[in-house]
């Protein structure tokens, strides 16, 4: 009987480490190079001008995030994003573009102080890496907040459009 139970024993561990496993495998990123992230960021920025609100906003806050990794891997002499060290920086801080502005040391002064936002009902106070769901999502924005997030996010992309070939 105390081999049937370490058996069993055995068989929930290998269970469980095939679906921890399998868990991993499916939420991978996928690595992007430098010169595609170059490229979604000309592409987003591009298509959001061609429409407006907020899918607009989505695809700028994608280019905005596009560019600025693609600074990152340049500027660290990455080839993917794969690559980065802080792993952080792409799970828990993926998209939390006031971090990326921080890791790239980009002042206030050329882009702005990062914007914070509250919803339209409910009034919490936002960081910008939650902008994204928000639109994804079609949650309202009080409108004075929303237009400061989107003037913030033009200055970010044209400080890229500056910094992107260099």
């Amino acid at each position: 009987m105390p081999e049937v139970i370490a058996s069993l024993h055995d068989l929930k561990k290998q269970v469980f480490q095939l679906k921890n496993k399998k868990n991993k495998l499916g939420s991978q990123m996928i690595p992007a190079g430098q010169s595609d992230l170059r490229q979604a960021f000309y592409a987003h920025k591009k298509e959001a001008k061609k429409i407006s609100g907020i899918c607009s906003y989505l695809l700028l806050f994608y280019a905005a995030e596009c560019g600025l990794k693609s600074i990152y891997l340049k500027g660290n002499n990455l080839s993917k994003t794969d690559k980065i060290q802080n792993q952080a920086l792409l799970s828990k801080d993926g998209h939390n573009l006031d971090r990326w502005i921080k890791e790239l040391k980009i002042s206030a002064n050329q882009v702005g102080a990062t914007p914070h936002f509250h919803l339209a009902k409910g009034g919490s106070s936002l960081d910008i890496e939650k902008a994204h769901q928000v639109w994804r999502y079609g949650i309202k924005i009080k409108p004075e907040d929303e237009k400061k997030l989107v003037e913030w996010l033009k200055n970010v992309c044209n400080y890229i459009e500056e910094n992107i070939n260099r």
